[in-house]
Formats: C-alpha cells, structure tokens, sequence
C-alpha cells in the first residue's frame, strides 16, 4: 500500500547570488513496511527529499503526498501534527534533551501528545525494555555512550507508533559493530510493526540491511533497486 508519494519535486536553496538545486524533478513512492536507503555522496540531495517527506521543508516545485495528504497544502499547525502523531525522526546527533533523563527523553513526545501518565509510563517502560535499556532509565544523555543514546532516540521515534521513521545518517557516529547491533534492532521494529523505515546514508552496512536502495547524484535518481 503506498504511503508516501514524491511527484516531480524540486528544491532550490538560495545563498547571496547562489542557487543550488538539491532535488531536480524527483519522483519516488514508498509503500507501508518498506525498509529503504537513500544513497549518495553529500549534496546528492538525499537529506533534502528526507526533510522534505518529513514535511520539515516544502517543495519549490511538485508535490509531496503523505497518505492522501499534499504536504505543501497544509499550514505550519497541521504540519507540525503530522510529524507529531505519524512520523517518527532519528538524527545523526541523536538530538536528545540533555537535562532528561532517557525515560523522560522519550516520556516528553508523549506528552506533547497529551497521553495520559499511566499509559505514558507503561509505552516508556516496553520501549526502553524492547531496546535493552532499562536499567538506563535515569541514565541522562552524558551519562550514556554514543550508541545508548542512539537507541534512546529510536525509541523516543518509535514510542509513538508513527507509520513511517526518518532516520538521517543515524550510524555516522558510531563504530561498525554498535552501528550494526542498531540496525539489527530498527530492522526487527520495522518487521515486528510494519512501520516504514526511510534512512539518509552513505554507509555501505545501511546499504546492505535495506531491502530497498534508492541512489541520487547531483540531485537527480540514477538508480532505484529493490533487493
């Protein structure tokens, strides 16, 4: 089932008297449950299609579909609750809040959904259980290594059940056997749940764990396989 559709999008970022054009004519679909990469050298565009499907940007020209939804339709409210309540981001930072603890890391974007506590406390609880850290609940993000924190930010994207996970270079910081002991995880979430997983790469072991590899170069796809 198609969840997502990118229609002959394009993107131009402006700086002084420079234009760079990041997407050029783009046109991709994702079905519900895939496991894709967008691969490709910095700048090829990849991170840009990856904003642009997670409604943090909007197309210059073309349209971005989510559901039955057209992206560059809805205002700035309804944006900004289509990203709470239906997609889920994992950064190359991890991005977490350094005061929280990793419970409440992934406690605050239920409450920003105005779930109630004791459902809160039980989501948070299977969670951090699912992703082998529970005994870092009041762990805070300093007092966790590269690779924990990691797993706290899946987990906080996950919590929420979204239909689709944005995971731009999640594995860039860390070593090749905590970024594959990831990987395996996010697998076993996308397969367990049927939640769509679209990574912005350019590491070969993402390459090799998607079951999909979409390639742009200089903003355009010169390659699409499903394996």
């Amino acid at each position: 089932m198609e969840l997502i559709k990118v229609d002959s999008v394009s993107k131009v970022y402006h700086q002084g008297r420079v234009s760079f054009r990041a997407l050029d004519k783009v046109s991709l679909d994702f079905k519900k449950g895939e496991f894709v990469a967008l691969a490709g050298p910095s700048g090829s565009g990849k991170t840009t299609l990856l904003n642009l499907i997670g409604s943090l940007d909007i197309p210059d020209e073309g349209e971005v579909f989510f559901g039955q939804k057209n992206l560059s339709e809805l205002n700035d409210s309804e944006r900004a609750d289509l990203r709470l309540h239906r997609i889920g981001f994992v950064f190359q930072a991890y991005n977490l809040i350094p005061v929280l603890t990793a419970f409440e890391n992934i406690d605050y974007i239920l409450l920003l959904q105005k779930v109630d506590k004791f459902l809160r406390t039980r989501k948070v609880n299977d969670i951090l259980q699912e992703v082998g850290l529970t005994d870092k609940a009041s762990n805070r993000p300093d007092e966790l290594s590269g690779g924990q924190q990691q797993r706290v930010a899946v987990a906080r994207a996950i919590v929420t059940d979204p239909q689709v996970v944005l995971a731009d270079e999640p594995t860039a910081n860390l070593d090749s056997t905590t970024g594959r002991k990831l990987l395996e995880m996010m697998q076993q979430m996308n397969r367990a749940k049927n939640v769509t997983f679209i990574f912005a790469t350019h590491d070969p072991m993402v390459m090799d764990f998607a079951d999909r590899l979409v390639s742009l170069k200089d903003g355009r796809i010169v390659s699409d396989t499903a394996k």
